[in-house]
């Protein structure tokens, strides 16, 4: 009887030794998995900011206002690039001819220190890269497209003709409001001169459009 008892008792204490196991175990088992899910948890944390961070949508706004001002139509090349290259040159002549406005009359002169009437012209359209202009007012004539006088145009030339000839005997830079700048004979200076006078209409030769 009494070797049943001790039977027993040690098969009880194998018996609570092995669910003291079991439940050992489980609760291990349970403290990993808590701890996997915590780590995973942490890492997506971190992906989560990175993946949405606002710097990201700022630097993609700055570029798109960039691109629009690229594309801009103001900046894109006109159809129109001829006439505005014309216009630029004639504005040169314009201000090349208003920069010797004093210069004395000087007889075969064509540069600064004086000029006479054909040399004023030569030298302004040569400092505008005319470097092929004559030296004779006849010659200077012929330059370019002939133009009534009702179709001059700031920058061309304008010629004018003696009594009784046939041909250009002195000229001018026409630079608008019925105005030329010319260098016209010995005790003058570089000048304005009013070409809508009876004299000046009367003997107008023609003008020449370089541009």
């Amino acid at each position: 009887m009494k070797n049943n008892i001790l039977i027993i008792a040690g098969v009880t204490v194998v018996a609570l030794g092995v669910i003291v196991a079991v439940i050992l175990a489980s609760v291990l088992n349970s403290g990993d998995e808590s701890s996997d899910i915590s780590s995973d948890d942490y890492s997506h944390s971190i992906i989560i900011p990175q993946t949405s961070e606002p710097s990201d949508t700022s630097e993609d706004s700055a570029y798109s206002t960039d691109s629009t001002v690229i594309s801009d139509p103001s900046n894109s090349t006109s159809d129109n690039s001829s006439d505005t290259n014309f216009g630029n040159e004639a504005q040169g002549i314009v201000a090349t001819a208003n920069s010797l406005i004093g210069v004395p009359f000087l007889e075969n002169g064509s540069d600064p220190d004086g000029f006479d009437n054909s040399g004023f012209i030569y030298y302004v359209l040569r400092e505008n890269g005319y470097i092929t202009c004559p030296r004779q007012t006849e010659a200077q004539s012929r330059m370019g497209s002939r133009l009534d006088y009702d179709s001059i145009k700031e920058g061309d030339l304008v010629f004018f003709s003696n009594e009784d000839s046939d041909e250009a005997n002195f000229g001018g830079i026409y630079v608008g409001d019925g105005k030329m700048i010319a260098c016209l004979m010995p005790g003058t200076l570089v000048r304005e001169v009013d070409i809508t006078t009876d004299y000046y209409r009367t003997n107008f030769f023609g003008g020449v459009s370089l541009t």
